[in-house]
């Protein structure tokens, strides 16, 4: 049996990692721009926060796309064009022109999520959708990882417009490698054996809509288990977003971090956040199998993960202890990201003609999360004078996630017994 399915997940992963480390470079680089600039609390939370107005939407842009044009050519669009505008932030001369530089920049990342979702569905078996996501997701912490203190080296070596030119190369190098490698389907590929074929696909004709009418899409949008998703990934990014945007600088301001060490110390929670989403994905597909059910295991991970985000998160800044307050962060990454199983319930109960418009309405419910959470945190910290109320927030909002999921979401799908042909290939 071939193994293409592992080179379009291989080029999956490596877009995921370009986008975060693209993504989080503004926030490293606060300090430095901040130095040149001298931004306002709050200004600086509006200029964070910008990039989230037009990510926000483009999220839903990219579902619609995905499913319209398939997932090589959308991915395509997507990368070149963020890769395009991320350099775009060098050029910046005062607040409104960093604003306009991260509104073309959220434009272009803004469909990633939602075809990244797509790609999985059409290219794995929906037994291993979480494991495949969330691996692939991994590509969004793991890139921090690697662009956190390069980044930081950069900004200090070379100053910090010139690294955000640099980081635009990589995303154009990534499309001519993509566009040779991907298709939008294993039968469209000419690699991919029928043996590949047949084991990619033996579940999926007991995906809701594969062998029925799908329901229409504004139909889909007024079922529970959608708000439910919406409100849940929308408190695992006001962690996530604010986390992303704040914490070098809390750690900087509010713990008395070194400049010169935040490569360093601003790591760990991401190695945590790594962590976190493997063991999380393949945690919810080992349940999956044990179960018999698509739905039960992501559900539940969902909403025990939240609980702990709140329990870890929120009480963080109170701690006076910097060394364990660094711990308790990086818990709290930890089980959020391992609560990631939103895309993987999409795909469990969204047929699949609407899969990629479903995931692009739950990302960008999500990533209002984006637009508030910078905004509100840097109001909290210039009105307060503290972070704490912020990080409290965060908290109680992953308890209300975790209840929306407990409450709204339930099961209705099953895993069906493989054939033996299935079984075999397995």
């Amino acid at each position: 049996m071939t193994k293409v399915r592992y080179q379009v997940f291989a080029m999956n992963f490596a877009a995921c990692l370009i986008n975060y480390g693209d993504r989080v470079a503004l926030s490293v680089a606060a300090p430095f721009i901040l130095a040149e600039f001298h931004f306002s609390p709050a200004l600086w939370g509006v200029i964070l926060s910008a990039f989230f107005w037009t990510y926000s939407p483009f999220a839903l842009v990219g579902g619609f796309m995905v499913d319209r044009i398939g997932v090589r050519r959308a991915y395509t669009v997507c990368m070149l064009a963020w890769s395009l505008t991320i350099p775009l932030t060098a050029c910046a001369w005062n607040a409104a022109s960093l604003i306009a530089a991260r509104l073309l920049f959220g434009a272009g990342e803004g469909p990633q999520a939602p075809i990244s979702t797509k790609l999985t569905a059409n290219w794995f078996p929906m037994r291993q959708t979480s494991s495949m996501l969330n691996l692939a997701q991994s590509g969004t912490t793991i890139g921090p990882i690697i662009a956190i203190p390069l980044v930081v080296w950069a900004c200090t070596s070379i100053g910090w417009r010139p690294t955000f030119v640099i980081l635009g190369v990589f995303g154009v190098v990534w499309c001519a490698v993509w566009w040779f490698v991907a298709r939008d389907r294993p039968r469209d590929h000419p690699r991919a054996d029928p043996a590949e074929r047949a084991y990619i696909t033996a579940d999926h004709q007991t995906a809701p809509g594969e062998t029925m009418a799908a329901p229409r899409f504004w139909a889909l949008l007024r079922t529970p288990y959608v708000l439910a998703l919406a409100v849940a990934f929308f408190a695992y990014s006001w962690v996530l977003f604010m986390f992303l945007t704040w914490y070098p600088t809390y750690l900087v301001s509010a713990r008395g971090v070194n400049k010169a060490d935040l490569g360093g110390i601003a790591t760990l929670p991401w190695v945590a956040a790594t962590a976190g989403l493997i063991a999380g994905g393949f945690v919810a597909d080992r349940l999956v199998k044990r179960s018999g059910s698509f739905v039960k295991p992501r559900k539940w991970m969902i909403v025990g993960c939240l609980i702990v985000v709140a329990l870890c998160f929120g009480p963080s800044p109170l701690v006076t202890s910097p060394t364990l307050a660094l711990v308790l962060v990086c818990v709290a990454i930890f089980f959020l990201l391992a609560s990631y199983q939103y895309q993987a319930l999409v795909v469990a109960l969204v047929p699949a003609s609407h899969r990629g418009r479903l995931a692009g309405v739950i990302q960008m419910c999500s990533t209002v999360a984006g637009i508030v959470a910078p905004i509100v945190t840097g109001a909290v910290v210039e009105s307060t004078g503290s972070y704490t109320p912020a990080f409290l927030v965060g908290g109680a909002l992953a308890v209300v996630g975790a209840l929306a999921v407990m409450v709204l979401v339930r099961d209705k799908r099953t895993v069906p017994s493989p054939s033996r042909e299935a079984a075999a290939l397995a």
